[in-house]
């Protein structure tokens, strides 16, 4: 069975849940202000940009599963800087 198509609407998914928890986060960032919502905003971004970038790559059909994996780790990484960071911020 080829996951292919499935593949890209699971991406095409998270990026799309990613941007609206993101937009959502952003109004309640604007209307109280403070570090650790900021970061939460952040984090969304992270899962926004993730989906994107993958599910385009993934569409191109030009990357490997390498880089694809890499790619991932990579936001994957930033997203648990971001979330350790928030549990720093008072």
């Amino acid at each position: 069975m080829d996951l292919g198509a499935w593949t890209n609407v699971a991406f095409a998914g998270v990026a799309v849940f990613g941007a609206v928890l993101f937009a959502l986060s952003a109004l309640a960032l604007r209307r109280a202000p403070s570090p650790r919502m900021g970061l939460v905003t952040a984090g969304f971004l992270v899962i926004t940009l993730q989906g994107v970038v993958i599910g385009s790559l993934l569409f191109d059909g030009s990357a490997s599963a390498d880089v694809l994996l890499f790619v991932s780790a990579v936001f994957e990484a930033a997203l648990l800087l971001v979330l350790f960071l928030a549990t720093l911020v008072r």
